[in-house]
């Protein structure tokens, strides 16, 4: 028997993340609001906020033997995230830096990724596995499938070659890539779809609807749909249903945009259920 509940895949990276009122000109200089360095890729933020939630979660991922790397790993193990499947290389850990307008509530992110896979780890595989874009590539090369013990979960923001939903027992795609939630009853799954302040479209099959998003004060949505990926997982681990997990996992990612980064505002399971309570007598 594993001894995670999940295994989070994919990619960690050093995020620099700037505040500005407005995105500078060119060759202008504009004064930061507030400036951050936090840890950052998807499979890695969804793995801090399963842990916040009290889930079991190792991350396997690959970072460099350099201080970046050293970092993550840090972060990671004050996070309580397992990290003795994070390998290290002799490639720079990823680095990215992320500028965010207030005026304009976007952001801006430029990075080069080091994509190197992870190997298969030598344990049992735990219950659900969670991969990001790069994560789904591993775990192929792994052999690992629908269907071969673990459950399947996938945070993708694009289409890639390949990209099937059927593969999936939780598949959380961007709007981008689809708005469609009724092929859950056809692959026997669950579907998400996070559409921001309209809410998040959900489906097993059986249950479909939308979970209406939080209204709170948001910093930034640096990370908000990796939070939201993180807090299903968590969600399918407890064995809730479709409908109250994607209600749940719309304040987990709601709340956690009170935070510059990605993952320091996310709360934990019993804030996110009194949260929910007292909303729901208000």
């Amino acid at each position: 028997m594993s001894r995670f509940d999940v295994l989070s895949v994919g990619i960690a990276t050093v995020d620099n993340i700037v505040l500005v009122e407005r995105y500078p000109y060119r060759d202008e200089r504009v004064i930061a609001l507030e400036h951050a360095r936090s840890i950052g890729g998807p499979a890695t933020v969804a793995a801090i906020t399963m842990s916040r939630l009290g889930v079991k979660v190792a991350l396997s991922s690959v970072v460099g033997r350099d201080e970046g790397g050293d970092h993550i790993i840090e972060v990671l193990n004050k996070e309580g995230v397992d990290t003795s499947l994070v390998e290290r290389s002799d490639s720079p850990t990823t680095q990215s830096t992320i500028v965010i307008s207030k005026s304009e509530e976007s952001r801006a992110i430029m990075v080069k990724p080091e994509r190197i896979a992870s190997r298969l780890p030598k344990i049992d595989l735990p219950p659900w596995i969670h991969v990001d874009h790069f994560g789904a590539e591993v775990i192929k090369g792994w052999g690992v499938k629908r269907g071969g013990g673990s459950k399947l979960s996938l945070d993708v923001g694009y289409p890639f070659e390949g990209l099937s939903s059927a593969d999936w027992d939780l598949f959380v795609p961007s709007e981008k890539i689809t708005t469609d939630v009724s092929t859950a009853s056809r692959d026997k799954n669950s579907v998400v779809i996070s559409h921001g302040e309209r809410g998040s479209a959900y489906s097993d099959g059986t249950l479909s609807g939308i979970a209406p998003a939080i209204s709170t004060r948001v910093v930034s949505t640096l990370g908000a749909g990796d939070v939201l990926h993180g807090a299903l997982v968590a969600t399918q681990v407890w064995g809730m249903k479709i409908d109250e997990a994607t209600a749940f996992a719309n304040v987990v990612a709601g709340l956690a945009c009170r935070g510059l980064d990605g993952y320091s505002a996310v709360p934990s399971k019993a804030e996110a259920l009194e949260y929910m309570k007292v909303s729901a007598t208000s």
